[in-house]
């Protein structure tokens, strides 16, 4: 059981496809970067993923259901998103935005479920703010906490659920990336059933944080797929991004580093 994209191909304009012919499967208990060039369709899957857009060909399935055929309360169950940036309509406290992911499946846990979440993302004591008024990295460690909750709702023994999120690390400082990095890590270790579909357009933290990697090319097509370590290869991404990668290593780490020399400087 897993969510999976089956010959999925999509374009906002007819004749100019941004994905095209993906097969994909999220496995429970994975972690999955997906990694590509800008405007390869990356946060585009994740909208198909979600069924908040509807795949031109192939199908997108959760545990072999069309994801569009789940219910708004069923699909709010199971399916949480943390987007790069987020506006809200109102004023709202970093509370009530925690909470606001419980609206469609409420009950007597949910008070209990977004004061944990603010906990353990670390932003309890800007429960009162308005989230508006906070710096971008804390905004993104709040709607990591609204994922939090929201994913905290019982689900039937064995029904796969997924964690989708758009460059959560991208707003954030190094402590705090690491710190996020290690939640979603703990979020799939601690329920079997999590699955995380997570775009990267850091090449070092897909390599460290992800269990397997997507590479898209900048047609939309899937360039390779599988273990980060076989996946995120110099070979592959020089491939794909045009540019020259070495892996480097260093004292309990290694990372994946464009090698092309800077551009000259124009003469004054």
């Amino acid at each position: 059981m897993a969510l999976a994209a089956e010959g999925v191909s999509f374009a906002y304009r007819r004749g100019r496809p941004v994905l095209r012919d993906l097969s994909l499967r999220f496995e429970p208990g994975t972690i999955t970067a997906i990694v590509g060039p800008n405007g390869a369709g990356k946060t585009t899957l994740l909208r198909l993923l979600l069924g908040l857009r509807e795949p031109d060909a192939g199908r997108v399935t959760l545990d072999t259901r069309d994801v569009g055929s789940l219910s708004a309360r069923d699909r709010a169950a199971r399916m949480a998103y943390v987007p790069q940036r987020s506006r809200m309509a109102f004023a709202f406290t970093v509370r009530e935005t925690v909470r606001h992911a419980r609206f469609a499946t409420p009950g007597d846990g949910v008070e209990t479920a977004v004061r944990t979440a603010l906990l353990e993302v670390g932003v309890e004591a800007l429960a009162d703010e308005p989230f508006e008024r906070l710096s971008a990295g804390q905004q993104q460690r709040v709607l990591i906490a609204r994922a939090m909750a929201q994913l905290s709702v019982p689900c039937a023994q064995g029904a796969t659920r997924v964690l989708l999120a758009d460059e959560p690390l991208s707003a954030l400082d190094p402590k705090h990336a690491l710190e996020a990095a290690g939640l979603i890590r703990s979020l799939v270790a601690r329920g079997p059933s999590l699955a995380a579909v997570v775009v990267l357009h850091d090449l070092t933290a897909a390599l460290r944080f992800a269990d397997r990697a997507a590479v898209l090319d900048a047609s939309g097509r899937l360039a390779a797929l599988g273990p980060s370590r076989d996946t995120l290869t110099p070979d592959i991404l020089a491939g794909v991004f045009g540019v020259p990668f070495a892996r480097v290593r260093g004292e309990g780490c290694e990372g994946l580093l464009p090698t092309a020399p800077p551009p000259e400087a124009s003469p004054v």
